[in-house]
């Protein structure tokens, strides 16, 4: 009996446990896509518009308070000061 609860626990818990992983995985990924993404436009010379810029540069900032790789970090960084200088040079050219 005791091997029997025991392994029901356990089915419990690998069925249900990397789901929650899982998701925060993925969203950490959305998140590192809404940064790195518009910045990598810019740099190619792509267009992006005001909002997806806001959009990056409020997930390069959560990423950057969370992350803790240092690689991560200085892409993170690399993108946000691309970011940055974009939104600058679009408000000093704004009437």
């Amino acid at each position: 009996m005791p091997r029997t609860v025991l392994a029901l626990i356990l089915c419990c818990v690998a069925v249900h446990g990397p789901a929650p992983v899982g998701a925060a995985a993925k969203a950490a990924g959305e998140d590192l896509s809404s940064c790195l993404d518009p910045s990598t436009k810019l740099l190619a010379g792509g267009d992006v518009d005001d909002k997806q810029l806001m959009v990056a540069q409020s997930a390069c900032a959560r990423l950057k308070q969370s992350s803790t790789d240092s690689h991560t970090i200085a892409r993170l960084n690399a993108a946000a000061a691309n970011i940055a200088s974009e939104l600058q040079r679009r408000q000093a050219s704004k009437p």
